[in-house]
């Protein structure tokens, strides 16, 4: 038992470790695509100046943005602290049992396996191999931090452009009444009767559907790039989160590691969660967008216009969602088989 509570742990870190390489990996390999996607993504595309909200939903959107990313890096880092601080305490205590160097070594204290690349014989050398375990475990948490939230980066941007066109697309017959300076309460029952107000509601609609083939194209591109990472991601949670659970449920609530396995769990959780969620975000606001599109007053629309709305409402009866390696859609709901997986792979490994 005593081996296989080593045993799980360590497995599951090592799958993060190399999920995180992967991760750094592909954001090297991919930077291109990706410089081209923030350029599409912060071109005039997607400027309605005469949308008053817009500029409001991106700030909204910035904030959001960058108090997740604030919470990301601090939940990373504080694993490392967590586990420093929980492997002191031991060390402290089997130290004044005098145990350390008997029959107690370094490496049954450290919490992160690594090879530590000199002696430990003594407390003081030992203190000296956590502060190069913290090293190693900031640098790693440093590339997971960044992969993450260059992933929320690109999904929040996404999420506030796609409010934008949703938002410009339902007051297209407001903003061109407000353009021909139209009085509010002049009724019109057929655009056509007035030429220049049915073109520029044509090339209103064209804009919309313009912004939202590219934004739709940048779905793509995003998923392109992150779907595997994703995969890895959802696995390492998988085991990360079932590991904690399983080696949680031999530990007494005042066992010091006990301290550092919560700290180590609601990273996975806060990693897992964040990723699906932004991924949920995504898929609500494409789905919400027919929503948009048919309540922009186009009763006294011409043909062509309605056409045009047609095409976009056919279109976007398409669910709108990133993958999990190109294979199960990024949603809350995978989140949930994520976690009642873990809890089944805990629940099995407490049978053995």
């Amino acid at each position: 038992m005593g081996h296989l509570l080593l045993l799980v742990p360590h497995i599951a870190m090592l799958v993060g470790t190399c999920v995180g390489v992967l991760e750094f990996a592909i954001l090297i390999s991919n930077q291109a695509k990706m410089t081209r996607l923030k350029n599409v993504l912060q071109s005039e595309i997607f400027e309605y100046e005469d949308c008053h909200a817009s500029q409001k939903i991106v700030e909204d959107s910035r904030a959001f943005y960058n108090r997740i990313m604030i919470a990301t890096y601090l939940f990373y880092w504080m694993v490392g602290v967590g586990g420093h601080l929980s492997a002191l305490k031991d060390l402290n205590a089997e130290n004044r049992a005098g145990r350390y160097g008997v029959n107690v070594t370094c490496y049954n204290l450290i919490p992160h396996l690594f090879v530590i690349p000199f002696q430990t014989n003594t407390v003081k050398r030992c203190k000296d191999a956590l502060m190069v375990m913290d090293f190693g475990l900031f640098v790693l948490a440093g590339y997971l931090a960044t992969h993450d939230t260059l992933l929320y980066a690109f999904t929040s941007c996404v999420d506030a452009k796609f409010q934008v066109v949703s938002e410009a697309t339902a007051t297209i017959r407001e903003r061109t009444e407000l353009k021909m300076q139209i009085a509010k309460n002049f009724g019109i029952l057929r655009d056509e009767e007035i030429p220049e107000l049915e073109e520029l509601m044509y090339k209103e609609i064209k804009r919309c559907n313009y912004s939202l083939m590219t934004l739709l194209s940048c779905c793509e591109d995003l998923e392109s790039i992150f779907c595997y990472t994703l995969l890895g991601r959802a696995i390492a949670s998988l085991l990360l989160l079932a590991s904690c659970l399983y080696v949680g449920s031999f530990l007494s609530a005042k066992d010091p590691a006990m301290y550092h396995l919560i700290e180590y769990f609601v990273a996975a959780f806060f990693q897992i969660f964040m990723v699906c969620f932004f991924g949920f975000l995504i898929t609500e606001r494409g789905a919400a967008y027919n929503t948009y599109l048919y309540e922009s007053d186009w009763h006294s629309c011409s043909l062509r216009y309605k056409r045009a709305m047609l095409i976009m409402m056919n279109r976007m009866q398409q669910p709108v969602y990133l993958t999990i390696g190109k294979f199960y859609p990024l949603s809350l709901q995978a989140f949930m088989q994520v976690f009642k997986a873990a809890f089944s792979y805990a629940t099995v490994l407490k049978t053995v």
